[in-house]
């Protein structure tokens, strides 16, 4: 085929589609542009080397135009006088790219979401918001090969500076699970968080020893029961129900209603939403049965603590707002809804002066492993006796002091707005 001594763009735009695809020499030595049917320009370089006739594809016109095209063209050509293939120079870019995409945190952290975290963690969300919040933000774009521990600890103390020491703490013991399964799996050579400590980063952090006095119980009860907050009543049930169970939040707030025999007064946790992984029997005392009916009768949902949208549970932020909303009014400072979990169990041994293995065994509490494998008694009976005890007791706080007003243990359906 005749080469043209030049071309000009004017040329290149004026080529005209076909019936059938074809391709016109426009540089000799290897630039060529090919036109399809439906007018595609494509740059074409074709060149030999070691005896092997190669193809190689540039760019496209008009985004590449003629002279960027000669240009490259004159790149590609000296690449294959130097003795290196144009082809399998680029692929081996393409690869390095690729393996670089790979090497990144990010990358990494979402393998290890997706092959760990969702298939063996009972709620992975807590994870997932560390990795959308924090980890990928601040740490995504690092490649495993160079990332340093400093970087780490850079990145913690960002969190720690915006006030959440704790939080950096559980970042970082997340971060040492994500390298150590990186190690484990040949990604990386060695840990780079292994050596930080939780006290350097956020801080020692001390065991929680908060629970509610009597009296506090006496004062967070009447004010529930008042007309001086704005409580939904999931919200007050929740409260109540926790203290008079011990239950674990996550426990009571994912549960359904056909999780409940009211005949049998008995509530039975599945296990995929026991921290333990196995299924809890909790038994119901009146004045818990009391509380879960009215919730049933107010609710149209399946859940017990039903949320904004239909049919969907309260969220897990919801609680922890209302108890900060009744902090500020009582001044009953510094105490979660776990706290009432503490403050049920310490009751039950301080007033009542319950065996402390049945009120572990009403915590839901894993016993120590000689036990668990040679005693399999659930301890129904004495957990029966304990919770109907302790409802007893605190009902009793609320009945009528001789020459004294009277004070009710109230379970009246609420009309309060959230």
């Amino acid at each position: 085929m005749a080469v043209k001594k030049t071309w000009t763009d004017a040329q290149i735009k004026g080529l005209k589609a076909k019936e059938a695809r074809y391709e016109k020499s426009i540089i000799k030595g290897g630039l060529w542009i090919r036109v399809t049917p439906n007018g595609i320009k494509t740059w074409i370089y074709r060149y030999k080397i070691d005896g092997k006739t190669e193809k190689l594809t540039i760019g496209h016109y008009p985004p590449m135009s003629l002279h960027d095209a000669n240009v490259e063209f004159l790149r590609l050509s000296h690449q294959r006088r130097d003795g290196i293939n144009p082809k399998e120079l680029i692929q081996a870019q393409k690869d390095d790219e690729e393996r670089l995409r790979n090497n990144t945190i990010k990358k990494l952290v979402l393998d290890w979401y997706e092959g760990y975290v969702e298939k063996n963690i009972k709620r992975p969300q807590t994870i997932k918001k560390q990795i959308d919040g924090d980890i990928i933000p601040l740490l995504g774009d690092k490649e495993l090969d160079t990332l340093k521990t400093m970087d780490i600890t850079v990145a913690l103390d960002n969190i720690v500076a915006r006030g959440a020491p704790i939080h950096a703490n559980r970042v970082l013991s997340t971060l040492k699970q994500v390298f150590n399964s990186a190690v484990s799996r040949g990604r990386m050579q060695h840990n780079p968080a292994a050596c930080i400590r939780a006290k350097d980063i956020g801080g020692t952090e001390k065991s929680r020893d908060r629970y509610l006095s009597i009296d506090e119980i006496k004062t967070l009860w009447k004010f529930i029961d008042s007309e001086q907050n704005q409580m939904a009543l999931q919200t007050k049930n929740a409260i109540k129900i926790i203290l008079l169970t011990g239950v674990r939040t996550a426990e009571l707030r994912l549960a359904t209603f056909s999780e409940f025999d009211f005949e049998q007064s008995l509530w039975t946790i599945p296990a995929e939403h026991s921290k333990t992984n196995n299924v809890m029997q909790i038994h119901l005392s009146p004045q818990v049965k009391n509380l879960l009916i009215e919730l049933k009768k107010a609710s149209g949902s399946q859940y017990v603590l039903s949320g904004a949208k239909a049919n969907t549970p309260l969220t897990e932020n919801a609680l922890p707002r209302a108890i900060r909303r009744i902090e500020e009014r009582l001044g009953i400072t510094s105490w979660t809804a776990h706290d009432l979990r503490r403050t049920f169990a310490t009751q039950l041994g301080e007033v009542l002066h319950i065996e402390p293995v049945v009120i572990e065994k009403c915590l839901g509490h894993k016993m120590p492993r000689i036990m668990a494998t040679y005693n399999k008694n659930e301890m129904l009976p004495q957990r029966k006796e304990a919770l109907n005890r302790w409802a007893q007791f605190v009902e009793d706080l609320f009945k009528p002091e001789p020459n004294k007003g009277s004070r009710q243990f109230a379970t009246t359906l609420s009309t309060d707005v959230v």
